[in-house]
This record gives C-alpha cells, structure tokens and sequence, in this order.
C-alpha cells in the first residue's frame, strides 16, 4: 500500500467557516420547507442565505493559497460528473429508508418494529451485489451501468406506488431485496468514477468532497420527500396512502431524471479501474509433473 503524503499545511478556517455554514443552512432550510415550522418566506431565505455563503466561499477559495476544498479539482470531468451524479441520485435513493418504513406504519398499519424489520432485505440485497459489481461493470463499463443502473433505481421507487395494505408481506420485501442490489452496483460505480483520475496529491481532498456531498445529498433526500409528501397531504379527497405513493412517483421521476448526469461520462472512462482490478487478480500456473 503506497503511503501518499503531503506537506503541513495551515488550515483554511475562513473556508471552513464560509463552506460548513452554507451546508447547515441549506439543509436546514430544506428542512424546514417539509416541516412547515416557519413560514415558507423563512425557509427561502435561509436557503438564499447559504447559497450566497457558498458563492463566497468559491470567491474565497480562488484566492487562498491553500483552500479547504480546491476548485481545481472540479475540473477533473469524471470527479465532477461523480460528484454532481452522487448529489442527484441520492435525492431520490435517501428517500427510501424514510418513506418506506413510515408508509408502513402509517398507512398500511405495521407496527414499528416490524416495518423497520422489513428493510434489512435492502441491506442483505447490497450486501450480495458487491460480488458481482466488478463482473457487470467489465461487461457494460461504466457510462452505460450507471445511466442503466440508475433509470432502473428510479423505476424500483415509482413502483412502491403500487404496493397496498392487502398485499403479503413477500411482495413488499422483494422489492427492497432488489432495489438493495441496484443501489449497491450504483453506489461502487459512483463512487469509483468520481476518484478514478483524480492526482495522489488531489485524491485525499477528493474523498473528503465525496464523503460530504454523499452525506448532504442523503439528509436532502430526507428533506426533499418530507417537502413533497407535505405538498400532497394538502391535496383534497386524498387518502393516506395515496399521498405516499404520489411521492414515490415523484422521487422516483427524480432519480430517473439524474440518469442524465452519467450520459455526460465517456464510453472509456473507468476502464482503466476495471483492467487494474483484472491485472491484480491472481494467476495460478499449472504445476509441472516432476
């Protein structure tokens, strides 16, 4: 394992104080447009207030010497593809482990315990798919396994609005169980892609960007799915369980749209992963007779 490392440097805390406070205070607002806590004005300036934090930080950063997070790095195409399709994608994909276990328990009348049992197939899902990531990406690459991939995630949360209370427990564990696998194939390929060209001296700063964009976009998700259920509880003669499976359609129409981000990534990029990873396995020779 080669040991990268870079020089001491002095820490940025003007980035960091311009960058972290736009992050809280645009999940924050997003936040408070599905809780409804304050009035809608509030939530809109709050976000409007990150976004001009965030501006100032990009104005910040192409001056210092050293910035907390360098622009340069978003001119890497894969890094910015990846990072502008992990933000995207996660909408859509942060709002299942949110929706799905209350759609249980409030609309089809779960209770707690069970409907949270009820979303370990996801995990076991993903966990049977790492095998087979390396396999599927070789056969298609990259480009054409994420823009699949994440058309199909899409489509596996619109159809959760077919399922209903009558239906045995089998056929809404299934789907989880598939949408598991999916998500993981997503979720290696992203995250590969977004750090497969970056520089040694680049690549350290690039995780960090990555690990905070994927924990962003999850908590949005969040918000985003409690904004738009909010938005249909207030439509009249709906039911319940109506105003759940509307939001699904609509996160799911999100994710299917984000698909769009990976077309963006070329029919090469990531074979160099995918031919690293096959040199590296080992060869075993046949043993001579003595």
């Amino acid at each position: 394992m080669p040991n990268f490392t870079t020089p001491r440097r002095k820490f940025d805390m003007t980035g960091f104080f311009l960058f972290g406070l736009s992050l809280v205070l645009f999940s924050s607002g997003m936040e408070l447009f599905g809780e409804k806590i304050v009035a809608t004005w509030i939530a809109s300036a709050i976000i409007f207030c990150s976004i001009v934090l965030l501006l100032a930080y990009i104005r910040h950063a192409r001056r210092h010497p050293t910035p907390l997070i360098s622009l340069s790095l978003f001119k890497t195409r894969t890094f910015s593809v990846g990072i502008a399709g992990n933000l995207a994608t996660r909408l859509g994909t942060g709002c299942v482990p949110f929706l799905m276990p209350l759609m249980l328990q409030v609309g089809f009348g779960y209770p707690a315990l069970i409907a949270g049992c009820m979303m370990a197939p996801t995990a076991l899902g993903s966990i049977i798919a790492k095998s087979t990531v390396t396999q599927v990406l070789r056969r298609l690459g990259y480009r054409k396994t994420l823009v699949g991939i994440t058309v199909f995630i899409g489509l596996m949360i619109a159809q959760f609005s077919f399922q209903s209370p009558a239906m045995p427990i089998w056929m809404l564990v299934l789907p989880l169980f598939i949408l598991g696998m999916a998500m993981s194939t997503q979720f290696t390929a992203m995250n590969t892609i977004t750090l497969a060209d970056l520089t040694d001296d680049n690549a350290s700063s690039g995780n960090s960007v990555l690990a905070v964009t994927q924990q962003l976009s999850i908590s949005l998700g969040v918000a985003i799915s409690a904004a738009v259920l909010r938005i249909y509880e207030g439509f009249a003669g709906t039911s319940t369980v109506e105003q759940f499976h509307y939001t699904f359609i609509t996160m799911g129409a999100i994710t299917i749209v984000s698909a769009l981000m990976f077309m963006l990534l070329r029919a090469k990029d990531g074979n160099n992963l995918i031919k690293e990873r096959h040199k590296s396995k080992p060869t075993h020779a046949p043993s001579k007779p003595e």
